[in-house]
């Protein structure tokens, strides 16, 4: 899995921060921040990624299950069994500058592993939803 990590130039997460932990049953539990949502200028939300529809240009691409949001704090709670895939819309904004973008976790034997793409226009979005079709490819030609 180190191809992957290289060629998606993917990061481990900070365990601590994070709260990563491996649970008894071998998934893996950690908690992500989607920001400010008021800096933000679309919703924020993670999903669990099991298909991806390259036809659909926008956060419809994403085939799986909704995480819930803790809407006063913006806080999601993650768990993943290895090889499975999560994206974030998150927000990468001032009040200013209001944005966000899509953070992809991965997870992998030896933890969580993340890559971020702009999330914004038209292009941004059709470019991240190949990225994360091919990351999906690539896992499950690989495991």
């Amino acid at each position: 899995m180190v191809e992957l990590v290289e060629r998606f130039g993917m990061k481990k997460l900070d365990e601590e921060k994070h709260k990563v932990r491996k649970l008894p049953d071998g998934r893996i539990a950690f908690r992500i921040w989607l920001g400010d949502g008021r800096k933000a200028t679309s919703k924020l939300w993670a999903r669990k990624v099991r298909k991806v529809d390259t036809s659909k240009e926008n956060g419809y691409a994403f085939e799986g299950e909704f995480f819930k949001s803790y809407e006063k704090y913006h806080v999601t709670d993650i768990i993943l069994a290895p090889y499975e895939v999560v994206v974030a819309v998150v927000q990468d904004g001032s009040w200013k500058h209001p944005g966000q973008r899509m953070d992809i976790f991965v997870a992998l034997d030896d933890g969580v592993y993340v890559t971020s793409s702009r999330w914004e226009t038209k292009a941004e979005k059709i470019e991240t939803i190949y990225k994360v079709n091919e990351i999906l490819n690539f896992l499950n030609s690989n495991k």
